[in-house]
């Protein structure tokens, strides 16, 4: 037919027609929508082949019964409507439609026919009318569900070969490892896109479950309230998989005194801005899952549950706030997240799970703020926690606790050689056995007061490392503690009493570059202990605190161990303290 009318794009096919031979519109690139309404018809299962542009097939209100192999194939065929005149569906009706996203069985429709829905590989959503008392073997085989909302009162036969992600029951007749029950299942509601079941009608509640997968379904604003049909709704939570792969949402604001399901929003391609209110109480696992447009977000307060993977492959999220209510960053949280370039960890953080930043290769800056409690990190394996991370400047606020054997990486840091700025607080007690090795570039280094040990290899192969702090309260340096930190020319510790060195701790050190400032009342006691006498010039340690004239300077001065500074008349004087915490060395110009 088509080589006839090759202009074709829609097509009727009248109530008339009784079958529809092999072939018939074989081929018809361009046909997009095609309205179905014979009552009694038979038609070849290659009738529509190789239509892939078929997107729109409306059947006439009229049809009772769909044919088997009506729709079969069609691979571009995106939204249908079944209507409530239908009461059977034939096998494999729409047999491997890719594109098909939900589809709403009607209460007029008591069976499903083998393989009807097989292969419909983009199937993500079914609701299935409550007159269904029949689902033929692999009816929905191969289509990866995500939700299903069953309807009937009693479990259709065959039911419990339909598989899904999670399962919407009315009641414990039905017996899926993964249901969740709504005992007023029958009055769910649709406004504005979301599907929702009353949790308690007498108290005017409801949470949502499903969403419609239509093109106008761009914009998702849940307030905290829903009206239907004049009636005011309070929204509880948003239901796993409820909005899960709606590639037509670009936006949302969610504002609710609840939480947002596992993979709520998991794998919604072009949802670009999420807003999300400061009473939402838990997101769950995987719920922003490979949500790969989407460029920020803020975790609100109000958040005190943080699910697995909530962000994991959201490529081009590029900034990411942590609410001061979240206990903990679960594994995978911004694993992949390829966009994110810094990162501050609030205190209320206590622990930090494998693989978290995996695939973080934009990520430079990391802060773990000041705090008193132990900070535990964990690891990608047996690599470190930020191997893919680019880091360049790391301030850390807070004790860190992580596995230091080689099946946990050594260290979180452990060979980052992008890595060249490191400020670490009082609130560290130890620098652990190879927490800093191979970091080749790193140049900028201070150790709080509150360190009392620096372990075994702890920055070997530092080779870039040309200033170095060490606190006052350091009693011990491991073995190889500095081996290969030929680059540094100023190393000052302000231990009174000098640490004991274990074996060729200090010996790389360039003692003919590198200066060895320590308080003027030990230096006495530095000329004789072991290594630290091997130093050939050691003098007091710098200026705590100066007052400089700008405008009197002629040329630049290099101070170390400086604490605080004043400048007067500061037209010309230019100095930069970060965080306004002392530096190992400073030039003033």
């Amino acid at each position: 037919l088509c080589r006839y009318l090759p202009g074709l794009t829609s097509v009727t096919i009248p109530n008339s027609v009784t079958s529809i031979g092999s072939s018939a519109f074989s081929n018809c690139s361009g046909l997009t929508s095609v309205t179905y309404n014979p009552i009694n018809c038979t038609v070849s299962s290659s009738w529509l082949s190789g239509c892939n542009n078929i997107t729109s097939f409306e059947i006439g209100d009229g049809v009772e019964s769909i044919q088997a192999y009506l729709c079969n194939g069609l691979s571009g065929l995106t939204s249908v409507t079944i209507p409530n005149s239908v009461t059977s569906i034939g096998e494999y009706a729409f047999f491997d439609c890719d594109a098909l996203t939900y589809i709403t069985i009607p209460n007029s429709v008591t069976s499903i026919g083998s393989s009807a829905f097989s292969s419909c590989n983009g199937l993500t959503s079914v609701t299935i009318g409550n007159s269904v008392t029949e689902i033929m073997n692999s009816a929905f085989y191969g289509c990866g569900l995500a939700k299903v909302i069953w309807l009937p009162n009693t479990p259709p036969s065959g039911c419990s070969n339909v598989a899904a992600k999670v399962h919407y029951v009315a009641n414990d007749q039905y017996s899926f490892n993964n249901q969740i029950k709504y005992q007023f299942l029958s009055s769910i509601f649709t406004v504005d896109g979301t599907v929702y079941v009353p949790v308690s009608p007498s108290e005017r509640t409801c949470d949502a479950i499903d969403c419609t997968y239509v093109p106008e379904c761009k914009s998702i604003v849940i307030d905290g309230k829903v009206s239907n049909k004049g009636i005011e709704m309070s929204v509880v939570d948003i239901k796993p998989y409820t909005y899960y792969k709606n590639y037509n949402i670009e936006d949302i604001a969610i504002s609710i005194k609840g939480g947002i399901g596992d993979y709520a929003f998991g794998e919604c391609f072009n949802m670009a801005a999420a807003t999300l209110g400061d009473e939402v109480t838990l997101i769950g696992n995987g719920a922003f899952y490979n949500c790969s447009s989407l460029t920020g977000i803020v975790i609100p307060n109000s958040v005190n549950s943080l699910g697995t993977s909530a962000f994991e492959n959201c490529s081009t999220l590029e900034s990411a706030t942590i609410g001061t209510g979240v206990p903990a960053l679960p594994q995978r949280i911004f694993y992949g997240c390829k966009s994110l370039a810094s990162l501050s960890i609030p205190n209320n953080v206590a622990s930090i799970g494998n693989n978290a930043f995996a695939g973080c290769v934009a990520l430079t800056d990391l802060t773990f703020e000041d705090g008193e409690n132990v900070l535990t990190l964990g690891s990608n394996g047996s690599s470190p926690l930020f191997v893919n991370c680019p880091l360049d400047e790391v301030y850390i606020g807070r004790k860190l606790s992580y596995g230091t054997a080689s099946g946990s990486g050594y260290s979180p840091f452990y060979r980052n050689t992008s890595l060249r700025t490191v400020e670490i607080t009082d609130a560290e007690t130890q620098i652990y056995d190879n927490e800093f090795y191979g970091c080749s570039s790193l140049q900028s280094l201070k150790i709080g007061d509150g360190v009392t040990t620096i372990g075994k290899w702890a920055f070997s192969g530092c080779s870039a490392l040309e200033y170095f702090l060490v606190g006052s309260n350091v009693e011990s340096i491991g073995q190889e503690a500095f081996s290969d930190c030929t680059s540094l020319t100023s190393f000052t510790s302000n231990a009174v009493v000098p640490p004991t060195c274990g074996s060729q701790a200090l010996d790389d050190i360039n003692k003919w570059e590198c200066t060895l400032y320590v308080p003027a009342e030990s230096i006495e006691q530095y000329k004789v202990a072991d290594q630290w006498k091997e130093f050939f010039f050691i003098e007091e340690s710098g200026i705590e605190d100066i007052t400089l004239d700008a405008d009197s300077m002629d040329e630049p001065v290099e101070y170390y161990n400086l604490q605080g500074i004043r400048i007067e008349n500061p037209t010309s004087g230019v100095y930069i303290v970060k965080r306004g915490r002392s530096v190992s060395k400073c030039v003033i110009q």
